[in-house]
């Protein structure tokens, strides 16, 4: 879905920060009712994303506005608070989904009104069964503020939620062919937690200590993580595609035997790469990881 700002055809507009929530968003709005933009628009890192006068306009003229919020959209705090200010409804998903905490943090419910709760890890669509449990709230917010018709939103979410259910119970069974010992990620910014919880990952460490591309690697943590890497012997690390991966490449060259290996984490993928809507983006996602992993790996135990 997609159109003006001010709604192509006469249809109410719904802004909504990221590619990955304007594909969700537009699944719960199957119906055709609404237009739904994208302000972030594919390939752009949500973390450092500042909003042009063009995107201020869009907000403004927006029915509803729909975040992650947790303080992914950093450079969109400000200007999210002051359209809220001016009476345009936004829907913060963050505050519809059980958290979790990134490394050294504490989660729990999201519950303020800029970014979640302090510490929380952004990164939820990463847990399909997360996100499927959020979608009754945001069709309400779509009936409420952008005239979605009741009846059809219930009926898209049900539909949508039944393909998210089947999603996970497929990337669950994606991952079965990895042994326990071999779930081990490294990434490059801690952008993985909720896969992990999900589906029975260990999270070693990342490039980027913290939940956002905004921080920079540290050359005393990269060597403890090096000494990581090799004593649980993990064979990867995952860098992000459409982002410098210097980093990682870097941490890899420390490393003996070490690979890097590309997934897609904040942003959908171009079309064509199976990775261009929210559901392709977690099946091309598991698919690299378990090829990653399971290289030259024994078969799976329990």
């Amino acid at each position: 879905a997609g159109g003006a700002a001010g709604g192509a055809a006469g249809r109410p507009s719904v802004v909504v920060t990221t590619a990955i929530w304007a594909d969700v968003v537009a699944n719960v709005a199957c119906a055709g009712e609404v237009d739904v933009v994208s302000l972030i628009p594919a390939g752009g890192d949500p973390h450092v994303y500042e909003p042009s006068l063009a995107d201020r306009s869009r907000l403004d003229r927006a029915a509803l506005v729909v975040v992650n919020g947790l303080g992914l959209e950093a450079g969109l705090d400000d200007t999210l608070g002051t359209v809220e200010r001016a009476g345009t409804p936004v829907f913060r998903l963050g505050d519809h989904v059980e958290t979790r905490p990134p490394a050294g943090g504490t989660g729990g419910r999201a519950d303020d009104r800029t970014g979640g709760r302090a510490g929380a890890d952004p990164h939820i669509w990463f847990d399909p069964v997360g996100v499927a449990a959020a979608l009754p709230r945001l069709a309400d917010s779509l009936v409420r503020h952008a005239g979605v018709d009741a009846a059809a939103a219930e009926a898209c979410v049900a539909r949508y939620r039944a393909e998210l259910a089947a999603l996970d119970a497929e990337l669950a069974g994606t991952f079965a062919a990895l042994a326990p010992a071999d779930r081990r990620l490294v990434t490059n910014h801690d952008s993985l937690g909720y896969l992990a919880r999900r589906y029975g990952f260990e999270v070693v460490g990342a490039v980027i200590a913290g939940t956002s591309t905004l921080a920079a690697a540290d050359p005393a943590h990269l060597a403890e993580l090096s000494r990581r890497i090799e004593r649980d012997g993990v064979p990867v690390v995952f860098s992000e595609v459409r982002r410098s991966d210097d980093d990682a490449v870097a941490l890899a060259a420390q490393s003996n035997g070490v690979r890097v290996v590309p997934l897609h984490t904040d942003t959908l993928g171009e079309p064509g790469s199976g990775a261009d809507t929210y559901v392709g983006l977690l099946r091309t996602d598991a698919r690299l990881i378990v090829d990653a992993l399971g290289a030259g790996a024994g078969p799976a135990g329990g």
